[in-house]
């Protein structure tokens, strides 16, 4: 597959034992800026890495699922611009991760557009494995924490009309996926459809149910819920 990640930011684990993998994803971790990452790769085993940063980097970092095993998993960290310790909140997190999703969907179209199929089917695969995971952990945690704190059933409000969109947008994305890779399928077509569902969805989420969560939780159940978020598809007890 073609990524685009730099050699030296991409930590191959799989071969290391326990304690040298720790040290090499600390020592890796702590020689980025903010706003840099790096990739980790991984057996499942491997996952434990992850509970270690979190542990003892609290606060610092996002991390973004790309390929979800079952034999090898490819997790992309990113150092945060925040004070060890920090805490998360869940509209800066889950629009950090929209804009990463945009990043990743536009990369793969521009790859199409100059001819390079494998790179944008690649791309779109990573943006597609990271899309099902966001709309995953917003349905399995995210809109049960804002039912509970607000009262409202999971059959009327917001997250209702979220959960019927995301129908459509997995839809589009699944007819749009497979013809990426096919320079004579018309996608575009989709692809602004697409991208009318998901904008007006990403708004609403960021002016409406993100803030009213973070509202409704206080600082520390919303950071407590956003470790949960990260940890969410990669491996059991993450979070």
């Amino acid at each position: 597959m073609t990524h685009m990640v730099t050699v030296d930011r991409v930590l191959d684990a799989r071969a290391l034992p326990a304690a040298a993998a720790t040290a090499a994803a600390l020592s890796r971790f702590d020689a980025l800026s903010p706003g840099e990452k790096f990739v980790l790769v991984a057996t499942a085993g491997g996952l434990e890495l992850l509970k270690r940063l979190q542990a003892e980097r609290a606060g610092l970092f996002e991390w973004s699922l790309l390929e979800s095993g079952p034999s090898v998993w490819r997790i992309e960290i990113a150092r945060r611009e925040a004070p060890a310790g920090a805490k998360r909140d869940i509209l800066e997190a889950l629009a950090w991760d929209h804009d990463r999703l945009d990043a990743l969907e536009d990369a793969a179209f521009r790859a199409r557009a100059f001819g390079d199929l494998q790179s944008a089917f690649d791309l779109y695969e990573e943006f597609s494995v990271g899309l099902r995971r966001h709309i995953g952990f917003e349905e399995d945690l995210l809109f049960p924490a804002f039912e509970a704190a607000s009262g409202m059933p999971p059959t009327a409000g917001p997250t209702a009309v979220m959960r019927a969109e995301h129908r459509e947008i997995q839809d589009l994305l699944d007819r749009i996926a497979s013809g990426m890779g096919d320079a004579a399928a018309d996608v575009d077509g989709l692809r602004s459809r697409f991208h009318a569902v998901l904008g007006d969805h990403n708004l609403k989420e960021e002016q409406v149910l993100y803030p009213g969560t973070d509202d409704l939780l206080g600082p520390e159940k919303a950071d407590r819920l956003v470790r949960q978020i990260q940890g969410y598809g990669i491996g059991a007890g993450l979070g």
